[in-house]
């Protein structure tokens, strides 16, 4: 219709602003996932692209820059696609985990503490007792494990297990807010 307005054609300042406001932090991520400053200009460049194709996309509500690492990763995962010399790159599980611990520490740490009561919340209420016993009431393994009438053993691997459910919950409850 004539009274809709032009679609908009390309980044708002505000975008641009944040876009640029983070290259640097761009850059170390990029560098920590390639392992090395080596190709980290060139990939930054290309996810500069990107970003600037996908500010649309972008939801001003959500943090910045977890979304925008989302596509740093992808860029890093091209730019070892295309490396055709022999030499040391990062496996694709190790360069998985050193991005999502990127995108944890850049998340202020209240979003993080709310994702972690989220998380506990959600935890079957045996596997949440026995979390509080250890970490709030700071009950050593052994007495668990005597009141419990079990191994020691077994309570530090279930303690395990919950934690990475918990590390897991954090991850994908971060992921969802921030647009990864």
């Amino acid at each position: 219709m004539m009274n809709d307005p032009p679609p908009r054609s390309g980044p708002t300042p505000e975008y641009l602003l944040l876009l640029t406001s983070h290259q640097s932090t761009l850059y170390a991520a990029i560098s920590a996932l390639l392992g090395g400053i080596e190709g980290a200009h060139d990939v930054l460049q290309e996810t500069n692209v990107v970003l600037l194709e996908k500010a649309g996309a972008y939801d001003p509500a959500r943090p910045f820059v977890p979304w925008a690492l989302t596509f740093a990763r992808f860029q890093v995962l091209a730019w070892r696609k295309r490396q055709t010399r022999d030499r040391l790159v990062l496996d694709d599980e190790l360069l998985a985990a050193v991005a999502d611990r990127l995108i944890i520490e850049q998340t202020p740490p209240s979003r993080r503490l709310d994702a972690v009561e989220s998380c506990l919340q959600k935890l079957i209420p045996d596997w949440r007792r026995l979390i509080d016993a250890r970490y709030v009431d700071d009950e050593a393994v052994q007495d668990i494990a005597a009141r419990l009438g079990c191994s020691v053993n077994v309570v530090s691997v279930t303690l395990f297990r919950i934690r990475k459910v918990l590390l897991d919950c954090v991850k994908a409850t971060l992921s969802a807010e921030g647009g990864v």
